[in-house]
């Protein structure tokens, strides 16, 4: 036998042994013995971890986001709707003050996001605040607007608050115990019953409605971090700077906004019109299709006149009747009404004191009840 013969006879027989190895270790070929291994198991991705969920047990956020989805999945769909008008100047107030985005689920549980919201005690706006609190916070509030409705300085306040109590307590669940009993009912309970993050909520020495407060919130934050309960896009705004005076009745007309609008996006304000140069100037969110429309009639500075543009079907006596202003005043101040009639489009002027008779009429959300304002209609973005 030569040297190659050998060589095919030890081959052959290394095979055979192959074979009887993959056979009796279950293999039912050849090629399975040789197949690569097969690729792990797919790890399973956990949520990132939550500073607000500290110290919780995986048992007590599932209890959480259980009793919170109990409570605000059934309106969720209402409270999403309404949060669209407010939430852009919320999340951009809170991130210019480095607070956590996860604090926008607070009005959930406040308001229902709701900024016309008004307590039996007096607590007003998408926070709650009352009056002496918003004193505390400097935020200003007057008969012209309401600083507790206003989005930004609201939630500035708020998320000021909640920080300086963050820092204080060194725990979510006591910063928001803070905001709901007042930070010394909280400090005296700690005082006489200490506390720590991962003591587990029910060992809070506070009162029953306060613990349900806070895990409310920590519910609601649960479920936005595991994508359960999501607040959907703000509608996209501008913010526009009118100078007084200024009918805006008239100019969310021109906006071509849809009824109200102009009062959902910024319901700080306490009145349609704004005649005798107070405020000097309103910061106004509109829609970005209408701050295009208003942007050519919105006067650079404050004057002694009233400007409007005349709408499509208007007549001079609609227009004195509505303003209180007699015809012959409008022909005097718009010398182009007696050579050219009234045309739609045309700008007229309207001096400032003739409309001491003008009357004023409230923010028209402000007197409606929470049940009519919680109707509102989907809009689409397309149409803002």
């Amino acid at each position: 036998m030569n040297i190659r013969d050998i060589r095919t006879v030890i081959l052959l027989a290394s095979l055979t042994t192959l074979s009887a190895c993959a056979q009796f270790n279950g293999g039912s070929s050849f090629g399975d013995w040789f197949s690569p291994p097969p690729p792990p198991a797919t790890a399973v991705t956990t949520p990132p971890p939550s500073p607000f969920l500290a110290g919780l047990s995986e048992r007590e956020i599932a209890s959480v986001k259980a009793e919170a989805m109990r409570v605000y999945g059934p309106s969720w769909q209402r409270i999403s709707e309404r949060s669209r008008y407010v939430r852009q100047p919320l999340v951009e107030t809170l991130a210019r003050y480095d607070a956590p985005i996860a604090l926008q689920m607070i009005p959930v549980v406040e308001s229902g996001y709701n900024p016309y919201a008004r307590s039996e005690v007096g607590a007003t706006g998408l926070w709650q605040l009352m009056p002496e609190t918003a004193t505390d916070l400097r935020i200003k509030s007057n008969k012209l607007v309401d600083g507790r409705r206003d989005i930004e300085a609201s939630t500035r306040g708020a998320a000021h608050f909640l920080l300086k109590q963050y820092a204080r307590f060194g725990s979510w669940p006591l910063a928001f115990a803070a905001y709901h009993l007042g930070p010394s009912g909280v400090q005296r309970r700690i005082d006489r019953h200490p506390w720590h993050n991962g003591d587990g909520l029910r060992r809070l020495p506070l009162p029953p409605i306060t613990k349900t407060y806070i895990r409310h919130i920590l519910g609601l934050i649960a479920l936005q971090r595991d994508g359960q309960l999501l607040l959907p896009p703000p509608y996209p705004t501008s913010t526009v700077v009118i100078h007084s005076p200024v009918d805006l009745e008239r100019l969310h007309n021109v906006a071509g906004m849809r009824k109200n609008q102009l009062f959902r996006f910024n319901p700080k304000l306490a009145r349609m019109q704004y005649y005798h140069d107070r405020p000097k100037q309103l910061s106004l969110r509109i829609t970005q299709k209408g701050a295009k429309r208003v942007h050519h009639i919105i006067p650079s500075a404050a004057s002694n006149k009233l400007y409007i543009r005349v709408q499509r079907g208007e007549s001079i006596a609609q227009i004195s009747r509505h303003y209180r202003v007699s015809v012959y005043v409008l022909k005097k101040e718009n010398p182009e009404l007696v050579a050219r009639g009234l045309r739609q489009g045309m700008r007229l002027n309207i001096p400032v004191k003739d409309l001491s008779r003008a009357k004023i009429t409230a923010n028209p959300l402000i007197k409606k009840p929470s049940p009519e304002l919680a109707e509102i209609t989907t809009v689409a973005t397309a149409d803002l």
